[in-house]
């Protein structure tokens, strides 16, 4: 029964040492009392020590118990942490303190705007500043370059993405943003203007009308090609203006000439290249009586250009009239194919199924398009193997009997490689980053050597068709545009000889001299015409005369040199004609040395100021127009049926504020703003205000 009386007395203990520790006892009574020694338990802590701190909060703060607060490890915050504070509100700090969720690697600072008196936003320390005209002139430039329909700036999904990127940008209306393209377009055109009158060399012109078809409106576009300070080769549309009928001679010189004086540009005009018509001819000779001649190059004498790709069009036409029959079977076959989708993949299955590469489109030509006609044979060319197998196979197209006989494709063949030669030279003469009158009459003289050797073919029509080009070719292109021979002189690697040689083969020794002479002679006199504008205008010098009477007044021994000079006889040595020989005895440039002409004069060109002077001009000087045609292509979509309502004032802003931005032509003349744009093809309808004073035309 000893142990019982053990086990009873044990909580007995236990609970008087718990009695005495909570009376203050001390641990030697315990001892006494019990008669053993006992560790103290947590519950047993002396008075005035800290208690465990048991959440897992307390490892990411530090408590301060005197302050009755603990810090944030991360963002250095102080929270109230008091006995009866608990730990809930240090749980949720941690969930959103901003230095514990922050990203790891770089990181971003909130900004902090202030605005100015101007009412500017700066952003931080002044490292950017908003400025909302900025803002809204970039946004009118963006419509302008892109194509993008006024419209835009009212769609309501535009708006809230705006809103996202800025919330400071206020959005305009419609108006506002075209009233801001057209003051946008004044302001540059200001600039520009004031450009062309400080320029000091020649610019050459090119014209073009053009009727918008959804608004039954004639709209000539000009533009000028120049070779600037830097010797860079630039083109530049003047303007896209809206011309009343009738389009005749008087209203075409009329349009033009207002152009050029409100340019600065009536005493600085080299040519004037237009299509062949005789509206234009006629421009041209009202537009010489209205202009100053001594300013113009030789009185005027060479002003007019007719479009060589024009003309060059004119005479493959009248060669392909004769060439219906013999190409018209393959004609039929490809309209057949390409008529129906269903068709065209008929077609393209076979394609895989004889494995030809299928790269090139079946494309149905322009009857009146030659070069339609040249780019539909050499497609259907390659692919005989399909038409032919194709004829067999399907009954629907051998019941047409369009398939081309094996004669059908013999001649294709012939007649694609015949106008191969024209087709190069017109996408060459088509440039307009490169300079181009150089080029001219060695690619003249390849045409009308193409044009004999067709009547050399054994096909009757082809011998027809070389008849029928070689009238129309010594209509337009016997007697050479003074000017163009002289830019293939101006080459350094034909000079004289390229002239000499061409002519002899063609005309005969007699003509070729008669004619070389001409190029000779008038060479002469455009360098003495440039000699006598530099003259004078180193006679103009303030001051300069004046200077050199003083010291020639005071100086005995200036005076007696000066009467010697006098008595002596006059000896003619036209310094022009000097300059020019040398440069014709100097070697030419081997023909197989690629030569940057615009850099060779240049450079090289030093040697001849009076000669480099005059090549700065004429090589300026472009072959055909289709620097003012590529505008219409862009203006289809300017001035599509959707936006058929745009005034004209409105579309010539567009087209303008487009070209200077594609021409790096915007802000000073040196910018570089963009160097590639893409347009928007699909825009969306616009409607016009009737009570907007902008779009009603006067």
């Amino acid at each position: 029964m000893a142990s019982p009386e053990h086990n009873s007395s044990q909580p007995a203990v236990s609970s008087s040492a718990v009695a005495g520790g909570a009376h203050g006892d001390s641990p030697s009574a315990e001892a006494q009392g019990t008669g053993t020694e006992t560790e103290p338990s947590a519950a047993t802590t002396v008075r005035g020590t800290k208690r465990r701190l048991t959440s897992a909060v307390w490892d990411e703060f530090t408590k301060d118990d005197a302050k009755q607060q603990a810090q944030c490890m991360y963002c250095k915050k102080w929270l109230s942490a008091g006995s009866k504070a608990g730990t809930t509100h240090l749980s949720n700090h941690l969930k959103t303190c901003p230095a514990k969720c922050a990203p790891v690697g770089l990181k971003q600072q909130k900004l902090k705007l202030t605005e100015n008196v101007d009412g500017s936003v700066n952003f931080g320390n002044n490292d950017g500043v908003f400025e909302a005209a900025l803002a809204r002139k970039e946004l009118a430039l963006m419509i302008c370059v892109h194509e993008y329909p006024l419209s835009i700036v009212e769609h309501a999904l535009f708006r809230k993405f705006c809103q996202t990127l800025q919330p400071l940008f206020k959005m305009v209306c419609r108006n506002t943003i075209r009233k801001d393209i057209l003051d946008m377009h004044a302001a540059q055109k200001e600039l520009m203007v004031r450009y062309f009158a400080n320029l000091k060399y020649r610019v050459a012109i090119t014209s073009d009308m053009w009727i918008a078809g959804h608004q039954k409106k004639g709209y000539m576009v000009v533009t000028a090609h120049y070779i600037d300070e830097s010797w860079n080769l630039k083109s530049f549309l003047l303007r896209f203006a809206y011309v009343p009928c009738p389009h005749n001679g008087e209203v075409i010189c009329q349009a033009l000439y207002e152009c050029l004086v409100d340019w600065h540009l009536e005493g600085k005009v080299s040519t004037i290249t237009l299509d062949n018509c005789t509206s234009n001819d006629k421009a041209v000779d009202e537009l010489t009586d209205k202009l100053n001649l001594p300013s113009l190059m030789l009185n005027g004498k060479y002003l007019h250009m007719r479009c060589c790709a024009h003309v060059l069009n004119l005479i493959v036409k009248d060669g392909m009239n004769v060439m219906e029959k013999g190409i018209g079977r393959v004609r039929d076959s490809v309209a057949y194919w390409s008529a129906t989708p269903k068709r065209h993949e008929k077609f393209e299955k076979m394609a895989k199924t004889l494995n030809i590469k299928y790269s090139r489109r079946l494309n149905l030509d322009c009857k009146t398009r030659w070069n339609s006609t040249y780019i539909m044979l050499d497609i259907a060319l390659q692919y005989i193997p399909i038409f032919e197998k194709l004829s067999k196979r399907e009954k629907m197209f051998a019941k047409e009997n369009c398939c081309p006989t094996d004669e059908d494709w013999k001649f294709a063949r012939e007649l694609c490689d015949r106008l191969k030669v024209f087709f190069d030279i017109t996408v060459l003469f088509s440039g307009t980053k490169y300079v181009t009158a150089n080029l001219f009459f060695p690619k003249i003289c390849a045409i009308r050597l193409s044009i004999r050797k067709c009547s050399t073919s054994d096909d009757p029509l082809i011998q027809k068709m070389s008849e029928e080009m070689k009238t129309k070719f010594e209509k337009y292109w016997k007697d050479v545009h003074g000017l163009m021979a002289v830019a293939a002189v101006l080459d350094p690697r034909y000079k004289l000889h390229m002239l000499q040689a061409m002519f002899i083969s063609l005309y005969g020794y007699e003509y070729a001299n008669r004619e070389v002479e001409r190029i000779r002679t008038l060479m002469v006199d455009l360098l003495e015409e440039y000699g006598a504008v530099e003259d004078g205008g180193w006679a103009s010098k303030p001051g300069s005369t004046a200077a050199s009477t003083e010291t020639a007044g005071t100086d005995e021994a200036m005076q007696i040199f000066s009467a010697y000079m006098l008595s002596q006889p006059v000896v003619s040595a036209s310094r022009a004609r000097t300059e020019l020989d040398l440069y014709l005895e100097e070697a030419n440039i081997p023909l197989t040395t690629e030569v940057d002409i615009i850099g060779w004069w240049k450079f090289g060109g030093i040697k001849y100021p009076t000669l480099q002077r005059m090549a700065h001009d004429i090589l300026a000087i472009p072959v055909t127009i289709v620097a003012s045609e590529s505008a219409f292509s862009t203006s289809g979509r300017v001035l599509s049926a959707h936006r058929g309502s745009l005034a004209p004032n409105m579309a010539e802003a567009l087209m303008c504020m487009q070209a200077w931005s594609r021409a790096d032509m915007l802000g000073d003349c040196n910018s570089t703003l963009y160097a590639e744009f893409q347009s928007v093809l699909a825009d969306e309808e616009e409607e016009m205000d009737e009570d907007v004073t902008i779009l009603t035309e006067e």
